[in-house]
């Protein structure tokens, strides 16, 4: 049975000759916690990205072997990619003023991660959006909902980012 994760030999350029990745390989069954660790700069971060195809423009990856759940990465198109991400695999992202959007309240942008990949109304995604934010340890979920992401502390923004993730039950979620 294949892992839920294999990556063999990833290798990550940017502009072509910048190599921010060589060789990486790690395997990550399915309930398993793998840690990648290294000093800052080492292509963690990249690594990660990668495997979510979320690489700055001019960036590049190839792979011997890259799959989840035994579907080739490489070899999705960006639709099809779309579909697995925020749905069966999820990234909880280091700074999370990058990817929340200052513009809508948090709990618009947490019920269209439901909304968009499982369907079904926007009450129903609020409330599992609620519940996530209480499990994460959001005290008054309901009142942060209908919040912008300013008008939070660091520390609420990156829990928020996590309850995000979660909202679909991610088989993979990368932190």
């Amino acid at each position: 049975m294949s892992a839920l994760l294999e990556v063999e030999e990833l290798q990550v350029t940017f502009g072509g000759r910048t190599a921010a990745v060589r060789g990486a390989s790690f395997r990550v069954e399915k309930g398993e916690t793998h840690c990648l660790v290294g000093e800052s700069g080492c292509g963690k971060s990249v690594t990660a990205l990668a495997v979510m195809s979320l690489l700055a423009r001019g960036g590049h990856r190839s792979a011997k072997r890259m799959s989840f759940a035994g579907t080739d990465l490489t070899s999705l198109s960006d639709r099809e990619m779309a579909r697995l991400r925020g749905n069966r695999m999820a990234m909880i992202f280091q700074e999370p003023m990058t990817s929340l959007n200052p513009a809508f309240t948090i709990g618009s942008q947490m019920a269209e991660v439901l909304t968009r990949h499982k369907g079904g109304s926007r009450a129903a995604a609020l409330d599992r959006a609620a519940e996530l934010m209480g499990r994460v340890g959001i005290t008054a979920p309901g009142m942060r909902l209908g919040q912008f992401p300013h008008q939070l502390s660091g520390g609420l923004r990156q829990r928020v980012m996590i309850a995000m993730a979660l909202m679909c039950d991610p088989e993979l979620l990368i932190a």
